[in-house]
């Protein structure tokens, strides 16, 4: 049996599926096995961002007073930015006992009650992030949990990269073909996740790369900068050869 290997590049990948499912992975035949890959960037035009607030103090109506109203000042702030209600959650609450290991006596010293609120938000207008970053800390918000740069057309966008990465795996196929002189004879199977071969697929030097037709946001804060979000996938198939 002859069994040659081929790669391809383009971008885009969430979902995978495959033609011919049940049977093997590679045809008891001459053939062989490519890869395409494609990369679309965009630039993000929202935020998630997740802040929060911990009080210890040996009074836990205290505590929890004193976190209920930094968490009060902080959703005024972010409903004053634009925040939506329903992009707006401020939930949770967590109360722990906090205790701390004392040498000389050998038992443990109670230092208060720990009362945590968490703030969860969506921020739209993102060149407005730095300000209000500052702002939640400037009025309370003494923990900043996570923060992430998104775009709202991400879906969309990983789909065209799918089907870019589909034709650089098709591309790949026929410059493999040519330059080995073999003829293409149809597609066995196809997926848009790595195959249970022993080989590894062939790929074309160039890879497909390319900005989105649309750029949701403009984001270049001085002290904040988000950067491209890039959009990737690739694609696997194998090709009976002649």
């Amino acid at each position: 049996m002859k069994s040659l290997t081929l790669f391809l590049g383009s971008a885009l990948a969430l979902t995978a599926f495959s033609f011919n499912t049940l049977a093997a992975s590679t045809p008891d035949a001459p053939h062989i096995y490519v890869k395409g890959e494609a990369t679309l960037t965009t630039m993000p035009d929202y935020v998630q961002l997740s802040v929060g607030i911990t009080e210890i103090d040996k009074d836990l109506i205290a505590a929890k007073n004193e976190t209920d109203t930094a968490m009060a000042k902080a959703i005024k702030l972010v409903k004053e930015v634009g925040v939506k209600e329903g992009d707006i959650n401020a939930g949770h609450i967590s109360i722990n006992r906090e205790s701390q290991y004392n040498r000389t006596s050998g038992t443990q010293d109670f230092k208060g009650f720990r009362v945590s609120r968490t703030l969860t938000l969506k921020l739209s207008d993102i060149k407005k992030y730095p300000e209000l970053l500052q702002s939640l800390v400037n009025n309370g918000i003494n923990e900043i949990n996570q923060t992430q740069f998104l775009a709202s057309n991400y879906n969309e966008l990983h789909k065209k990269a799918q089907k870019l990465a589909i034709k650089d795996a098709r591309a790949a196929a026929k410059e493999f073909s040519e330059d080995y002189g073999v003829e293409l004879k149809g597609l066995y199977t196809a997926s848009l996740s790595p195959m249970n071969v022993p080989s590894q697929p062939y790929m074309r030097a160039e890879q497909t790369m390319m900005k989105a037709d649309s750029t949701p946001g403009n984001f270049v804060p001085d002290a904040y900068h988000a950067g491209e979000i890039k959009v990737t996938a690739s694609s696997y198939a194998v090709y009976f050869i002649e």
